[in-house]
Order: C-alpha cells, then structure tokens, then sequence
C-alpha cells in the first residue's frame, strides 16, 4: 500500500472512531444471576455517534488470581476505548479460587490442577455469557457483533485467549452460550496465556482470531513460553508457545515482549501509549483488513530483575 495513501486511510478512520473529550456514560447491568448472586457489566459508550453508526466491543476482564480484582479495575481502557466509539464492557466474573479459600479448602499438588481448571472455566463461562447479553442488547446499543473483542489482564487474559481456544474446539461452554457460527473479532491478552487441565499441547479446531499479547519474558506468574504442572495434568501455554502455530495458520498478530520483565506487564493497559498501540492494531484488522505478523521486543531498564521463577510461584499456589 502507498504510504501517503495509508496515513490518509489510517487518519480518516481515526476521525471516524474518535470523538475525543466527549463525555462518556457508564451503565450497569445485571447480566447474569449464578449462585444467588448477581454477575454485572459497566457498560461505558458515548451518546454523541451517528444513530445509525455500528459500534465495535471491547469486554475486559480484570486479573486477580481468581480470588481478588473487581470490575472498575479496567476502568483507563474501557473509559479509552469508549472515547475511541467502542462499547466498552467490563465484567463481573465469579472467582473459583476465591471461593474455595473461603469454604476452607485448599490447594495442593493433588488438587491444582482441578482447582484452576475449575476457576478458569467458570470465569470463562461467565464472559460467555456476558458475550451472549452483549448480543441480546446490540440493537439498543448499537453494538457491531462482528467486531467483539475481548481483552483481559493476568487471569482475566488467561480467561480471555482461553475462551477464544475453547470456542474455535466447540467446547460446550462456548456451544450452550453463544449463537452458532459465532467468532470474536480479536483477542489482546495482557500477561496471560492458554491455561487448561487434562492438555499436553495445543490442537486448533479452527483458525483464531487476531491476537495481541503483551508478555514479560521473565513472568514469575504466568508462564511466557509452554509449562505443564502438578504432574503433566495441567499444561500452560504462554505466547511463546501458541503464537508461532497461530502465525502459522495466517492469523494476524502482534507480540509485544518486554526482555526480563516480570508479571508486571499485567498492567500495561493502564499506558496510553500501549491502548493506542491496541486500537491501531484493531484497526487495522477490522476495518483495513491488514494481515500482520508484527512481532517486538523492549527492554525495562527501569524494570527490576525477577528474582522468583514461575517454578517458585507455583510451588507457593500448591502449598499456601
């Protein structure tokens, strides 16, 4: 592409997404009631956009380990993205290891891999079904349902790149939920990875979609490249591991690797700079239609070195 021509292109659809120091509204709905208690979304959109206009999505999920973390915690993305012309969602989603700690329970080598699986797939299960609300609502919100994406930090990213591994296997929790032949426009994953029970190594059904993925590769948390534990029952797959297949297939990505950076990245939503690197990517595969395999690396001298391998911390997970 003529470079002129893409700056004018690129240009032309930033004044056609962004509407910037307009005043955006935050809704909250009930999207879900499980447990007897009600799961919520904070709904943030301007009202100042063409009626007739179709909105892309943008749903975050918070981190937290699956025992902490709250919705308003994607508060500077979604307040972001909303003044860009997105509908942006952030979601409750219920916190498995929280709840096992609260009824006494606890996690060891014998149990790890069944404990996170479970949690994993009951969050995931959740944003499902707040996907399923946000299609059911897109009318009244002028939601485009072709240009979904989901965004997440630390566990809310491992629920999110997970979610989008179990919908193109046809998992039943994906199936049950969500309407036939449908597929999330991209998927950006601060710090997380592809974390399942009872998985060796990755099969793809179907193609993904696009993917970004922000990654430390001295993640103490979240392992950077592939990780089986409690015994080879339960495999992590960091964007060292699953990016190179997804490439492979002719799926758009970008991977944004910070050398020696530890779990911290987790964060990097909070940077202007990295939102607009995401909405650039978005951009330009949704709406130009770009196929992109940008892979980068930035080194922290600010960072300090990680002291604690992924090793020790999930030594400590199994024997708190």
């Amino acid at each position: 592409m003529n470079r002129k021509f893409f700056i004018v292109t690129l240009l032309m659809g930033w004044c056609c997404l962004s509407l910037c120091s307009q005043t955006v509204f935050v809704q909250t709905f009930d999207y879900a009631e499980k447990d007897g208690q009600p799961l919520r979304m904070d709904v943030y959109a301007l009202h100042t956009l063409d009626e007739n206009a179709r909105r892309p999505v943008l749903i975050f999920s918070f981190g937290g380990s699956w025992e902490g973390g709250r919705r308003e915690d994607g508060g500077p993305i979604l307040e972001h993205f909303a003044q860009k012309g997105y509908v942006a969602v952030g979601i409750d989603y219920r916190l498995g290891i929280r709840r096992l700690k609260d009824a006494g329970g606890k996690i060891d080598s014998a149990n790890f891999a069944s404990s996170y699986g479970d949690a994993i797939l009951m969050g995931i299960e959740d944003l499902f079904d707040a996907t399923a609300y946000v299609i059911r609502q897109a009318e009244e919100w002028k939601a485009d349902t072709s240009r979904i994406v989901l965004c997440g930090s630390s566990a809310g990213a491992i629920n999110s790149i997970t979610a989008e591994y179990l919908l193109c296997n046809h998992h039943p929790a994906a199936t049950s939920r969500l309407p036939k032949g449908f597929s999330y426009a991209a998927v950006i994953s601060c710090a997380g990875g592809i974390w399942l029970k009872d998985t060796a190594s990755l099969e793809w059904y179907r193609k993904p979609c696009p993917i970004l993925a922000y990654h430390g590769t001295r993640d103490q948390l979240v392992p950077y490249g592939k990780m089986l534990m409690a015994g080879g029952s339960f495999g992590a797959f960091g964007p060292d591991d699953y990016l190179p297949e997804v490439k492979a297939m002719g799926v758009s990505t970008l991977m944004h690797r910070y050398a020696g950076t530890d779990h911290a990245i987790a964060g990097i939503y909070w940077h202007e700079g990295a939102r607009n690197e995401m909405l650039d990517f978005l951009f330009r595969v949704l709406y130009l239609k770009q196929q992109l395999n940008i892979d980068t690396t930035e080194e922290r001298p600010d960072q300090e070195p990680a002291t604690k391998t992924v090793e020790d911390s999930f030594k400590e997970l199994s024997h708190p």
